[in-house]
């Protein structure tokens, strides 16, 4: 499963499942990746986990860690930097969700703490209802207020 959410020509959010994203995705798991203005501090993470009963954010990391090519940075799918590992972690906890994560993608220049915790709403929710299900709005307005998901009822 693959699906492609373009906010417009500067952004845009790509959800898979197993081989259909920039890499795989492990059983069971949901892929979610951001590109946005190349060059901008914000501008990509790639987070891949599944849903799990306990609150917080686990690791389970499996893979070397391996580049992607991204037009404009370097970008390592491995263990995060310490400051988004924290990130994730707090997010988790704040928004009320369990998520196992599988793998991160972080660019030398492109990815932020800003970056990690949206991600981690939008794949909660997008976990907890099915990718398929959530609208495009919905999604793009969880990545707005990553703090929204908590409120909806949606994130767990």
């Amino acid at each position: 499963m693959r699906r492609e959410l373009a906010r417009n020509h500067l952004s845009r959010l790509v959800v898979w499942t197993g081989d259909d994203g920039p890499v795989q995705a492990a059983a069971g798991a949901v892929g979610l990746e951001y590109r946005g203005r190349l060059g901008h501090p914000s501008s990509y993470g790639l987070l891949m986990a599944y849903a799990t009963e306990s609150r917080g954010v686990q690791f389970d990391f499996r893979s070397t860690p391996v580049a992607l090519s991204v037009p404009c940075d370097g970008v390592t799918i491995g263990l995060p930097e310490p400051e988004y590992r924290a990130a994730l972690s707090a997010a988790g906890l704040a928004l009320g969700v369990g998520l196992i994560v599988t793998g991160v993608g972080e660019g030398r220049v492109g990815s932020s703490v800003v970056v990690f915790t949206r991600l981690v709403a939008v794949l909660s929710v997008l976990l907890a209802v099915g990718s398929e299900s959530v609208e495009d709005a919905e999604v793009w307005t969880t990545w707005d207020e990553p703090w929204r998901a908590r409120h909806s009822g949606q994130a767990g």
